[in-house]
């Protein structure tokens, strides 16, 4: 058995491995939240309604990803579950103007009207990133420092593995 006087230098070495590990990947980056004005978000992709774990899910990404290239995938949690079992809804999709051509069956538009919106711009490996209910917050609480209204829709901007911004249109 080790004795106390190893065992704390080992902790200490341990201890900052992990917290240099999270400092490189981003987790002491904030959250930037600005009001920028903007054009309506059109949007075409699928939708999935079902459980967390139901293989459809991840092939409803698929079939978006492969249609993809390098432009930035969009997400909508219209319904976010609180259990495996729970209802999920989301719309997964991309811009209109970078899909370049009509695409199969079961793909949707969405038109969100925006003038102005709330983006939170989010910098850090996806481990460390702060979860979806945590930036929300932390966009009403800014919407409410700088007197807007959001509309109630959060559009997920995945540009990245490492990089992410969350639009929030607001109410003129």
């Amino acid at each position: 058995m080790m004795d106390k006087k190893k065992v704390l230098p080992v902790a200490i070495v341990f201890f900052l491995t992990l917290f240099g590990i999270y400092v490189y990947m981003g987790g002491l980056n904030e959250v930037r939240m600005q009001l920028i004005d903007c054009r309506d978000i059109e949007l075409i992709g699928l939708e999935y309604r079902g459980t967390p774990q139901d293989e459809e899910l991840g092939l409803t990404f698929q079939k978006v990803e492969a249609e993809r290239n390098e432009n930035p995938l969009y997400t909508i949690y219209y319904k976010e579950p609180s259990g495996k079992r729970d209802t999920l809804h989301v719309f997964v999709g991309l811009e209109r103007g970078n899909t370049g051509k009509i695409l199969s069956e079961g793909w949707i538009e969405k038109t969100f009207e925006c003038r102005r919106a709330i983006k939170a711009s989010i910098e850090m490996h996806q481990l460390v990133m702060p979860g979806a209910g945590k930036t929300k917050q932390q966009m009403v609480d800014f919407a409410r420092r700088e007197q807007v209204d959001p509309q109630g829709v959060y559009i997920d901007k995945i540009i990245s593995r490492d990089k992410v911004e969350v639009l929030a249109p607001i109410v003129d």
